[in-house]
Formats: structure tokens, C-alpha cells, sequence
């Protein structure tokens, strides 16, 4: 049986959840895909298929569904969330385009992918119920506002500013950088930073990270 591992790596730009997509001179779309090789696993797969189509590095991947196709191949498929202003693209070896594309308004993909998006999707917007999942498609340094309207777009509605707030200092999942943003000609805004590691979260952060997402109080 023949495996294939295929990446959904998303992002968000100018408040659209955009999918990282390439492709060869004159072929389909497709989602960062190969073959495992034997040293790494399935793992190291996923990262090395999205650092040959486009030349990231150093990301994170979660292992999201194994995929049924046509003969004998399944497609393990993996999810990726990344702040494309820190992870710059550039078309690998002999891929003739590699594009973001709003997760809605997407090209036709190679057969079966679309059900990975679509997959890759859900499981991110679950993901708002129980993690700080917000902080890997932002840079580095941040304002609460910007996490906000992250949230928003992966939730598709709007949150309590202050609530939010609220909620986010409480968690202890985002801490102070010491330095500000001029934001028009209000006070200059705080810049915070992730205080957590990809996807790693504990019960107390699970709890409200469900608050943000439910738009309830967080539980004492």
C-alpha cells in the first residue's frame, strides 16, 4: 500500500483564513504533499513537504486523519498553523507556483484534498474550545486586539473586547514584552508574546480558551 502525506497549512492575512497551496507548471493546485522516506517517519514527512513546495522551515504539524484513496493509498493527512509575515514563500524545486488562497474561495485541488481542507478546518475551529491556538498565527510580539481578531475570524463572529481580555490575562497563555505600539493617536497599546509552547496548553488554559470560544465566563 502505497502512503502519501499531505499538509493544510493555514494562516491568517488581512482577516481572511487563507490555505498555502502550489503547483507545478501547468498542473493542479495541491496541498504540500510526498511520500514518507524512511528517516523521521511520518512526521518528518509532513515538515519536509511543506519546506520543498515553499521553503518553510521550523514548523510545527499535527497528525490529523488518515484518508482512504483511490487503489491502494491512504493520505495521512496533517494540519499546520503559521503566521505567514514570519514564514516567507518561495516555490521549491520544480513547483511553478505556490499562492495563499482564502480557505473559501479555493482552486480546484487534487483529488481528495478538498475533504483534508475541509478536515484541517474543522478541527482547527474545535481546537478554539480547549486551546491558545491563536498565538501560532500571529508574529511574535502581538496586541490583545490582534489576538482578538484572530479568534474572530477562526470563530466567524465577533467577541466581547473586554471579556477577552479578561479571559486571555487570566489564562496566563500570552505575557507582557515590555514594549508598546503607537496605534493612531490613542495610548500606545502593550505588545504581549505567547508564554506557551505550540499546542501545549494545561487544564486552567482549556477552561478559557472555552470561555473565549463559547463567549461564556470562564468557570473559577
Amino acid at each position: 500500500m502505497r502512503v502519501r502525506v499531505e499538509v493544510a497549512v493555514f494562516t491568517v492575512r488581512r482577516g481572511v483564513l487563507e490555505v498555502l497551496l502550489g503547483r507545478r507548471g501547468g498542473g493542479t493546485w495541491s496541498l504540500a504533499a510526498t511520500g514518507p522516506d524512511g528517516a523521521g517517519g511520518l512526521d518528518a514527512a509532513a515538515t519536509r513537504a511543506v519546506e520543498d513546495m515553499a521553503g518553510i522551515r521550523s514548523i510545527t504539524t499535527e497528525q490529523l486523519y488518515t484518508f482512504d484513496r483511490a487503489g491502494e493509498e491512504v493520505a495521512v493527512a496533517y494540519l499546520a498553523l503559521i503566521d505567514a509575515g514570519r514564514h516567507p514563500i518561495s516555490p521549491g524545486q520544480d513547483v511553478a507556483e505556490v499562492r495563499w488562497f482564502a480557505h473559501d474561495d479555493l482552486p480546484s485541488l487534487e483529488e481528495g484534498q478538498p475533504a483534508v481542507v475541509a478536515y484541517g478546518l474543522q478541527r482547527l475551529r474545535a481546537k478554539t474550545s480547549y486551546a491558545p491556538v491563536a498565538v501560532n498565527l500571529l508574529p511574535d510580539l502581538f496586541t490583545l486586539g490582534e489576538m482578538q481578531a484572530v479568534y474572530e475570524v477562526l470563530l466567524g463572529r465577533g467577541l466581547d473586547a473586554r471579556n477577552f481580555r479578561r479571559d486571555v490575562l487570566r489564562a496566563g497563555v500570552v505575557e507582557e514584552s515590555g514594549e508598546v505600539r503607537a496605534e493612531g493617536r490613542g495610548r500606545p497599546a502593550r505588545l504581549y508574546r505567547s508564554a506557551g509552547g505550540h499546542f501545549a496548553v494545561d487544564a486552567r488554559e482549556r477552561r478559557v480558551a472555552r470561555a473565549i470560544s463559547s463567549g461564556d465566563d470562564p468557570p473559577a
